[in-house]
């Protein structure tokens, strides 16, 4: 079962930052350009200057990103806790009309093999990926961000959360604005009952797949070089944990469009797939199983019974095969004529104008996948197709780092 444990927590200092809203980003990987320049205008302390540097400042952008960091430490923006903490983080929002909140312990898990089966993954990784965040772990030494992790069961953070919280900073997005709270847990009492409770859990990687694999090779190269530091600090990888059963936990699709080598008849589309789907035209996009929208129409594509997924030769459960992004990836696509360019999206009225504007000849509308069935492919060590999951709202960067 996985290890938890609280940390020497390197955060900013409120009185010589202000509000962490100026200071705080999303992930890396879903900042855009724009979003980019949005986050340097606001703080030449935004933790963006560190996490995705811009490439036109001079020099190697990681080292430079690296010194950066290091005199934030110095000048006393960045400080460190006296003793080990853990943090509970909550998260308010709005989707679709209906409030939720989403709540999450920032702790510290020892890192291990996905192997041992106390930490599972469900999405597989890019090398390009993984060595761009490594050249950040090795210049910076710390983990910047947190993974998003799940577990089964619910841990109860009333007693923390019915204070007052040290930080409360909102987070624009374009459902709305995302209100995040944070308590930051240092009586001694409540950080052992919490790491206690965790003890006989086991952990699923909702988000950031990548940096945990790369917080593994740079723990494996490290204990080369120190075998006795056991229980130094790059052993462990930030998480936040989440419950499977939190009402606030959100898993949207991402939507995807398609252009072939050659533009298709939406009767050709129809031919092709109709052996394997009922094809059903709808009102709006709404519906429990794949919708393709072509020809300024959407279609409904619902399996003709389990021999369709027999269709699909890949090695994997039933389970995997009923995917949605399975289906499309593995079946319908395969079916069609070759793709030239795929785009995602998780915006259905983007799906709508991008066909109809001819950038795409198709969209695939993909419906909700649940949390249950994702950790159920995690218990089987089964890898989803890529950007099956998209967990809402995203973590944000800049609340704790771990420094080694």
């Amino acid at each position: 079962m996985v290890n938890i444990s609280a940390f020497k927590a390197l955060k900013y200092d409120p009185g010589k930052t202000g509000n962490l809203s100026r200071v705080v980003s999303l992930p890396y990987d879903v900042i855009t350009p724009k979003m980019q320049g949005v986050y340097y205008s606001k703080s030449e302390k935004n933790i963006v200057r560190i996490i995705l540097r811009k490439e036109t400042e001079k020099g190697d952008r990681y080292i430079q990103a690296a010194k950066e960091f290091s005199n934030w430490i110095s000048e006393g923006t960045l400080v460190f806790e006296k003793k080990p903490v853990l943090f509970v983080h909550q998260q308010q929002f709005l989707l679709e009309g209906e409030k939720k909140i989403r709540t999450g312990l920032l702790c510290l898990v020892r890192l291990e093999e996905f192997a041992g089966k106390n930490i599972l993954p469900h999405e597989n990784t890019f090398p390009s990926h993984k060595a761009d965040r490594l050249k950040l772990l090795e210049a910076c030494g710390a983990n910047m961000s947190p993974i998003f992790g799940l577990y089964e069961g619910s841990y109860s953070f009333k007693n923390i959360t019915s204070k007052k919280p040290y930080a409360i900073f909102k987070m624009k997005d374009k459902n709305g604005d995302v209100i995040n709270k944070v308590w930051c847990v240092r009586d001694e009492k409540a950080v052992f009952d919490a790491i206690k409770a965790f003890k006989n859990k086991k952990v699923f990687i909702a988000d950031g797949h990548h940096r945990y694999e790369v917080g593994l090779f740079f723990k494996k190269k490290m204990r080369k070089l120190y075998p006795a530091s056991t229980d130094s600090s790059w052993n462990y990888i930030m998480f936040t944990l989440v419950s499977l059963h939190d009402k606030g936990l959100v898993v949207l699709p991402t939507h995807r469009l398609v252009k072939f080598i050659f533009k298709v008849s939406k009767q050709n589309i129809f031919e092709k797939l109709s052996p394997y789907f009922e094809i059903k035209e709808l009102k709006t996009p709404e519906s429990k199983e794949i919708i393709l929208y072509t020809d300024h129409r959407y279609y409904a594509l619902k399996p003709k019974g389990n021999r369709v997924f027999s269709s699909i030769k890949e090695k994997h459960s039933l389970t995997w095969k009923k995917l949605p992004t399975s289906l499309l990836h593995h079946l319908i696509l395969r079916k069609l004529p070759q793709t030239k360019e795929t785009a995602y999206t998780r915006d259905i009225s983007e799906v709508k104008e991008k066909v109809n504007n001819g950038m795409f000849h198709a969209g695939f509308i993909i419906p909700d996948i649940s949390a249950r069935t994702i950790l159920d492919l995690s218990y089987k060590m089964e890898k989803m197709p890529h950007k099956t999951t998209y967990f809402y709202p995203k973590l944000p960067v800049g609340i704790a780092f771990n420094k080694f």
